[in-house]
């Protein structure tokens, strides 16, 4: 009995084992799956804590661009200045935006941001699904293929960029795809697996064209399969090669409309316009800023190098160092190892783009987003640095199971904590490296350090201002844990201090001398010079500072007069012309939009041209335009800008408010002198009082100062076609390399609609004019409306 009852112990704990062992493979082959399910729900967690991004506004603009010119609506996509991106990944987007405002009745901006973060991010969990099978394939063992997937979802900086990069981090998810579909291609050898591959290759292409870089790749090793092949073998060679070649250029074709018209040379400008970026931007780098037209060679590899955790480096570099002993062992198998073979492709990958850079230096910013595609072969590589320590130490003590293991959960456990410790600043991420805030985030810790010291008590509503955006304060997380609450950001119109760099990409950058700009008009809390740039803290409340009485005696001094122009914010004149002041009450934070959402335009047109700098003296007038953030204050319920005007004799001043491209249609820029015109309509019953210089669609009227064009009646349509002024110098050498200056505007710029009627104004440029073309201009046929040729009136001395 008991031998019977030991027996059926044994069996039953047999069964046992083995119901757990088939179990436990059932959950290693699902254990991928539950990974990214896990990341999703913590990433419906998160999503909200991440910032919008720079580019969202940008690729949906161009999506629905693209769209109109695919069905027919506009043309506007033949001269946009983005049409070398493609929209593949932005209008499926847009569309599921569109389809949840429409379906499910979604109206917040909120929800709907939500939305595009968590479909951005769910491509980036399929780029870790693929990444975990490719590296299982390659070294057949699924704790190096966990242990890559947790390096490629876990990297700290590609992590935040997931959620609200749209354009680098599918371009990073859809590389490491096809990838993926490429070793499947080469693994199976067939047609249909390297027709998919190449469909993969052009959707990668038309996210970034630097997804040909595969294309090329793939083609290349044909060629040399085809070379090593026997004659029976070419044949397959070439029809998979031609199926790749195809796939991959008719995708690109069809989802590019740009290229419809004319491929071949649309093409061409556009990789031309790609290799020579035309916009220039500052970047702060090793303590300095650096033109993005001029950067260093190290610029990406020490970006590169300081953001990635440490241990993916160590282990990028043991697998790359294990690819390289392994080809010079045995040179042969480089062509006849697919895997190797296929290892030998990531280093090109990866090496390829980071040495045309350095060796092209193309314009870059915004540290080494443009190459965050590096990183998914460099993640493969760093997976077979994994590989190799397992066996080794397999081979050495014969507990290789046990490395494994420990190497993976190191690989996910230390780019966990890092990116756990960081949040929701990881997109700010420095490795160990780099010392904290090396790359330029010191001055605002530093001014968030006086500010509380400065004001111990009560919160602080805090609005910080770089580069021409409004920006998150990330370092509020490094502050000490007591005075991290205190700190609010805030819209600029609710902020009592705002923190801005005074002198950036105006000094000294990429061998230009630029003028320095003027000290802020608002009190300066805390100064400091970090690197040869200024960093300030304003009081844009002075009355929270402590200063408020000469900022109520300005306001008290400028109000006893009436103002120049009456608007949204009315302008007054200083008697004796030497400030302007913007002045709003009662101001409510609505009427301050952020830096980009409007900007304070004063033109200053001087009596004499050599008052101008050389390079103004083409335009005629010098410019300073600004934002309510440089030289404005809130005080006792206005809002308050002001401008100091140079000492030159002025021959009159142009000023208004613009939001974005266009003129605020309730700011007229009038000229202050020796005309003032005071009030709209006063301006139009001044100069309809007189015969009009040209009779048409619409009546030109010319004075000294400026020229104008009124209409009555007048329908939205009138003035939508763009208005022509070509201004003949009777100076050459103040023309440009055409006969004329090319001074046309859009009506929304300088115009203004009331009472069915319709006026627009410019002003005529400082130098002698000696004929005026002026008419009316659209893209449609007929182009030309109107036009006409008129002689000015003389210039006052």
């Amino acid at each position: 009995m008991t031998m019977q009852l030991q027996a059926r112990g044994l069996r039953r704990g047999r069964a046992w084992t083995r119901s757990f062992r088939a179990s436990r493979a059932v959950w290693a082959q699902r254990s991928p799956w539950l990974v990214c399910a896990l990341f999703f729900a913590v990433g419906l967690a998160v999503s909200d804590d991440y910032p919008d991004g720079q580019d969202p506004m940008w690729q949906i603009r161009t999506a629905r661009i693209t769209l109109d010119y695919v069905t027919g609506r506009s043309d506007r996509l033949l001269d946009y200045q983005d049409r070398m991106y493609g929209a593949v990944i932005e209008i499926p987007l847009l569309w599921a935006q569109l389809g949840a405002e429409r379906w499910l009745g979604w109206q917040d901006a909120g929800r709907l941001r939500a939305l595009r973060f968590l479909l951005t991010h769910l491509l980036f969990l399929a780029g870790g699904l693929a990444c975990y099978d490719l590296a299982r394939r390659l070294y057949g063992r699924r704790l190096v293929a966990l242990g890559a997937m947790g390096l490629f979802l876990l990297h700290p900086l590609l992590y935040a960029h997931s959620f609200f990069n749209s354009k680098d981090i599918p371009f990073l998810s859809l590389f490491m795809l096809v990838l993926w579909l490429l070793h499947r291609a080469f693994r199976r050898g067939s047609v249909p697996a390297f027709l998919l591959c190449g469909i993969g290759a052009g959707i990668c292409a038309n996210v970034r064209l630097m997804g040909l870089l595969l294309v090329a790749a793939v083609l290349a090793l044909r060629a040399l399969d085809y070379l090593a092949a026997d004659r029976a073998a070419r044949r397959q060679i070439l029809r998979t090669g031609g199926a790749f070649a195809a796939a991959s250029a008719l995708t690109v074709y069809a989802l590019l409309p740009y290229l419809w018209g004319d491929p071949v040379h649309r093409l061409a400008e556009i990789l031309s316009i790609i290799a020579a970026f035309p916009e220039e931007m500052t970047q702060f780098f090793r303590g300095r800023y650096v033109s993005s037209l001029a950067l260093p060679p190290e610029y990406v590899p020490v970006w590169f190098v300081v953001t990635t955790p440490p241990l993916a480096l160590a282990l990028g570099g043991l697998g790359l160092a294990d690819v390289v002993c392994r080809g010079l062992r045995a040179p042969d198998r480089l062509l006849r190892c697919t895997s190797l073979r296929f290892r030998c492709l990531l280093i090109a990958c990866f090496a390829a783009p980071a040495l045309a850079v350095i060796l092209l230096q193309p314009a870059l910013y915004d540290n080494w987003r443009h190459l965050y595609f590096v990183y998914a072969p460099f993640c493969l590589l760093a997976a077979g640095g994994l590989h190799a320590l397992a066996t080794a130490a397999q081979s050495l003590r014969g507990r290789g199971q046990g490395w494994a293991r420990g190497l993976t959960l190191a690989c996910v456990a230390a780019p966990l904590a890092a990116t756990a410790t960081s949040h929701p600043a990881q997109h700010h991420y420095f490795n160990a490296l780099a010392p904290a805030f090396r790359m330029g985030h010191a001055p605002y810790l530093n001014s968030l350090q006086a500010l509380a010291a400065a004001y111990p008590d009560g919160p602080l509503n805090l609005y910080r201002w770089v580069y021409n955006r409004p920006s998150g304060l990330d370092e509020i997380a490094h502050l000490p844990v007591a005075d991290r609450p205190r700190f609010r950001p805030v819209a600029l119109g609710d902020a009592d201090f705002a923190i801005q760099p005074l002198r950036t990409e105006w000094h000294d950058i990429a061998r230009r001398a630029r003028p320095t700009p003027p000290a802020p008009y608002a009190p300066v809390v805390h100064r400091q010079r970090v690197h040869g740039a200024v960093y300030a803290t304003l009081a844009l409340n002075p009355a929270r500072a402590g200063a408020a009485a000469p900022y109520r005696a300005h306001y008290r001094a400028a109000t006893a007069h009436a103002p120049a122009v009456r608007a949204d914010f009315d302008v007054y004149l200083a008697p004796d012309a030497r400030t302007v002041s913007w002045i709003k009450r009662p101001c409510a934070p609505a009427d301050l939009p952020e830096p980009r959402g409007r900007k304070f335009v004063l033109h200053v047109v001087p009596r004499l041209t050599r008052d101008l700098s050389p390079d103004r003296r083409r335009h005629g007038f010098e410019t300073r335009d600004f934002y309510f953030v440089e030289r404005g204050v809130r005080l006792d319920g206005a809002c308050m800008a002001v401008v100091d005007l140079p000492r030159y004799p002025i021959a009159h001043l142009t000023v208004g408010q613009r939001r974005g491209d266009a003129w605020q249609t309730d700011t007229l820029p009038v000229p202050l002198a020796p005309l003032l015109l005071r009030d709209y309509r006063a301006a139009y019953r001044a100069l309809t009082a007189r015969p009009p210089a040209h009779d048409g669609p619409f009546a030109v009227y010319l004075h000294p100062s400026g020229i104008a064009f009124a209409r009555s009646p007048c329908a939205a349509a009138d003035t939508d076609p763009k208005f022509v002024v070509h201004v003949e110098s009777a100076a050459p050498r103040q023309q440009a390399d055409r006969p004329f200056n090319n001074q046309d505007f859009r009506f929304p710029g300088r115009g203004l609609r009331f009472d069915d009627r319709c006026l627009a104004a410019a002003p005529f440029p400082a130098y002698p004019v000696r004929r005026l073309s002026v008419g009316q201009w659209r893209a449609a046929p007929p182009a030309t409306l109107w036009r006409t040729d008129l002689r000015p009136p003389p210039r006052p001395q």
